[in-house]
């Protein structure tokens, strides 16, 4: 079961992933910041790019529906979510990354539904929350960096339409959620106060980043944050697990104590 779960995702994520490159492959050829991808310098045909991505998916999906039908929904609604976003909502709205921030958190809802058979509850849902809460605030960050790249692609993300300030509140706002939903999950395991101990010193670089953009508006720290919120998110969901699990020094630590 885990193995088949594994390669689903996998093949899913790939081939989603693949699409959304043959979809922007016109943007991603006018833009600086994409233009050395397979499919702008031709080192990848377009033909190849779209029935590679589609078989990926296809694979993915198959294997999704041999587990349950929550995982083959939740695959589904992931891949349609991201698919849509890069071919109409892109360019149809400043807020259009807000549309597809669930279908990242997808898989990760898909997992549980293969290991448990249910659809959803609150605990794997605070989860999906983190990606939901955190995809704005990692993908505003660096289109603040590369603003002229999207307007030179027709392409009207927050930064282009909304001035700096502005998408920096929005970006707050996000990360001010996604910090309170860290603390939310923290604060469901034992001991609490050590959990929420080790995840104040977690947040602290992305705060310290947070807020040179707040107070700075520079380029330098937006890219800073855009470059620390990736692995920050890892972090979160391998501390998470652990503790979760009660398998780190930390449990064997404390329970040394009592």
């Amino acid at each position: 079961m885990l193995f088949t779960l594994v390669v689903a995702v996998l093949l899913s994520c790939m081939g989603t992933n693949a699409l959304t490159c043959y979809i922007d492959k016109d943007m991603d050829t006018i833009m600086e910041r994409t233009m050395n991808r397979p499919l702008p310098t031709k080192r990848i045909g377009p033909q190849s790019a779209l029935a590679f991505g589609s078989v990926l998916l296809a694979l993915g999906v198959l294997l999704a529906a041999s587990i349950n039908v929550y995982v083959v929904s939740w695959a589904l609604i992931g891949s349609a979510l991201v698919l849509s976003y890069n071919k109409w909502f892109k360019k149809a709205t400043p807020y259009s990354i807000l549309i597809a921030s669930p279908g990242g958190a997808a898989p990760l809802l898909g997992a549980y539904s293969a290991m448990t058979g249910a659809a959803i509850s609150i605990q794997p849902l605070l989860l999906a929350l983190l990606i939901v809460f955190w995809t704005p605030l990692h993908i505003w960050s660096i289109a603040l960096s590369y603003k002229e790249d999207y307007r030179r692609a027709g392409v009207p993300m927050l930064p282009v339409v909304r001035k700096d300030r502005n998408v920096v509140r929005s970006i707050a706002l996000f990360a001010a959620l996604y910090i309170a939903d860290t603390s939310v999950l923290f604060l469901m395991l034992e001991p609490s106060w050590l959990c929420l101990l080790i995840l104040t010193l977690i947040n602290y670089p992305l705060l310290k980043s947070l807020f040179q953009i707040l107070f700075n508006d520079s380029i330098i720290a937006s890219l800073r944050l855009f470059k620390l919120s990736s692995p920050h998110l890892g972090v979160i969901f391998i501390l998470y697990l652990v503790l979760s699990t009660r398998s780190s020094f930390v449990w064997l630590f404390v329970n040394s104590l009592r």
